[in-house]
């Protein structure tokens, strides 16, 4: 599956499950909770309406409400199936990938990581470090949920570390470019996974 296909499916996903949950949702509300486009979002609904996966009906104040129907209940089952499929090959690679580097990191005596953003990636290596004996000196982020990690905004203000350790799942290499302005590039790691996620989009 391509990286175009992968996202209508996760598209679609998310407006059947929106329509599933509420059915007088909106699209202007689905557009604000997936942050795109009002236009791409009545594109998507179109598309489930015209594949039959959803039905509309007017009510009253010239509003509407959207329905699944029995087709579009078994897509949206088939497209969580597929989601769970996806997230969880994705966890496996990662949590292999990340304890290797926390391995190779100790062993070559670098023993503080800064983790560089708040993603899934950061999630994994936190927990992988709990039975580690490398430390997490903190995120680069604002208000994380994770409590057993410092955050801080800004790399310059983290001290005693010996490796940032890049966890940008979006835009890694754009990451990895900011951070070589303001530190060396040989205490940057980036973790293959990102890489073999990156080849898997083009």
């Amino acid at each position: 599956m391509n990286n175009k296909e992968l996202k209508d499916d996760n598209m679609t996903l998310s407006v059947l499950s929106a329509v599933d949950e509420n059915s007088k949702v909106t699209q202007r509300s689905i557009s604000n909770e997936l942050g795109i486009a009002l236009g791409l979002t009545n594109s998507y609904f179109k598309k489930c309406i015209d594949k039959g996966l959803v039905k509309i009906l007017q009510i009253p104040a010239n509003r509407y409400a959207y329905y699944l129907t029995p087709r579009g209940f078994a897509e949206k089952t088939r497209l969580t199936a597929e989601y769970f499929k996806t997230s969880f090959s994705f966890y496996r690679r990662a949590k292999n990938d990340l304890s290797n580097i926390i391995n190779e990191c100790y062993e070559d005596k670098k023993f503080n990581i800064v983790l560089s953003d708040q993603s899934e990636l950061s999630e994994i290596a936190t927990i992988i470090s709990l039975t580690s004996k490398i430390n997490l000196v903190g995120i680069i982020g604002h208000n994380s949920t994770n409590n057993s990690v410092p955050t801080i905004e800004n790399i310059k203000e983290f001290t005693g570390y010996d490796i940032v350790l890049i966890t940008d799942t979006k835009d890694y290499q754009s990451r990895y470019d900011a951070l070589c302005k303001v530190i060396p590039r040989d205490k940057i790691i980036i973790p293959d996974v990102l890489k073999f996620k990156m080849k898997e989009k083009s």
